[in-house]
């Protein structure tokens, strides 16, 4: 099952390269792509919530851990592609630690993706987000 979603690009804090690159989410993000994730992500607003869209379309969760006494958040994800002229597979989150509106999600791909796909804030894209829990973004 699968859903199809609307979205806004959207200005996010500048923070997520930070989050990317640390090794504990680093690691984890390299294998759920199937690739090295670009350092940053591109934020989406949607036309619902997270909590709507965890409701309706079952995401897989990474639960928080404690790291050198320091926790790191985890968060729900979903194995999606942006729609286009060719589509493109990406790895579909929203953290639970999250200091973004509820209606905003954050998209992970191997590449940049504003500059891959000529986005600006404002542009319009439309996401095919698989449902339930899958292991591979690939399968």
């Amino acid at each position: 099952m699968y859903l199809v979603l609307r979205g806004e690009v959207v200005e996010g804090f500048g923070v997520g390269a930070k989050y990317v690159t640390m090794p504990s989410y680093n690691i984890l993000l390299t294998e759920l792509l199937d690739g090295v994730p670009y350092p940053g992500t591109l934020n989406i607003r949607i036309n619902s919530t997270y909590e709507e869209l965890v409701k309706n379309c079952t995401p897989s969760n990474i639960k928080s851990i404690v790291v050198g006494g320091e926790e790191r958040g985890g968060f729900y994800y979903w194995f999606g592609e942006i729609l286009g002229k060719e589509n493109l597979w990406v790895l579909v989150t929203r953290p639970h630690l999250s200091k973004h509106e509820p209606d905003i999600i954050e998209v992970l791909a191997e590449e940049n993706l504003r500059e891959k796909l000529s986005l600006r804030n404002g542009s319009e894209i439309t996401l095919k987000i698989y449902c339930g829990e899958l292991t591979s973004s690939r399968k």
